[in-house]
C-alpha cells in the first residue's frame, strides 16, 4: 500500500493540482496532510483526491481550525498530532518538528510524517522513520510531496515543476 504524504499546501491550489495528478496516476487512495493546508475550500479539494485524508492542522491553519464540522466526511484531523495504524505500520502525523522528534523519540510509531520546515527530510531515529515531505506550496524551494510504500518502508520524493 502506498500514501501520499505532503504538507505546506498555503492554499495553492495550482501546485496542489499538479500534486493530485501524480497522486492520481498512482492510484493512491490515503493521504497525510502535515499541516498548513490553508482554508476550506482548499481541504475540500486536497480531499477529492482521496478515499480518507489524515489531516493535523499547522501554525497557518488558524482559519480553519474552528471549521472541523465543515470538513467533508473523509478527512480525519487532529488538532496537535495524529495516529493511527494501517497494514499493521504505526504511524504518526504532525505538523510540529519538534513534537515530531519526540513523537519518534518514543518508539511507540514505525513513521512519524511532518512538516513546518519546508524542506524535505528523511532521518531514523531508533527505529522509528521520521520524514518530512517538503511543501507543495513551493514557497522556499522546490515544491515537492512524497509516496510512501508500507509495504517496502521505502519513500519516494517527488519534485513538481
Amino acid at each position: 500500500m502506498k500514501v501520499a504524504v505532503f504538507s505546506d499546501v498555503h492554499d495553492n491550489l495550482l501546485r496542489w493540482r499538479e500534486a493530485a495528478e501524480i497522486i492520481r496516476a498512482e492510484k493512491i487512495k490515503v493521504g497525510f496532510c502535515c499541516g498548513d493546508i490553508g482554508d476550506l475550500q482548499t481541504v475540500e479539494e486536497v480531499a477529492k483526491s482521496f478515499e480518507t485524508l489524515y489531516l493535523a492542522l499547522g501554525n497557518l491553519d488558524f482559519k480553519i481550525k474552528n471549521m472541523t464540522g465543515l470538513f467533508p466526511e473523509n478527512v480525519i484531523f487532529a488538532r496537535d498530532y495524529g495516529e493511527i495504524e494501517l497494514k499493521k505500520v504505526k504511524i504518526a502525523y504532525v505538523h510540529s518538528k519538534h513534537i515530531a522528534k519526540q513523537l519518534a523519540e518514543s518508539g511507540k510509531y514505525d513513521i512519524v510524517f511532518y512538516g513546518h520546515t519546508h524542506t524535505p527530510w528523511e532521518e531514523k531515529v531508533g527505529s522509528t522513520v521520521l520524514l518530512n515531505p517538503g511543501e507543495v506550496a513551493g514557497h522556499f524551494g522546490k515544491a515537492s510531496f512524497a509516496i510512501y510504500d508500507l509495504r517496502k518502508m521505502k519513500a519516494e520524493l517527488k519534485l513538481l515543476t
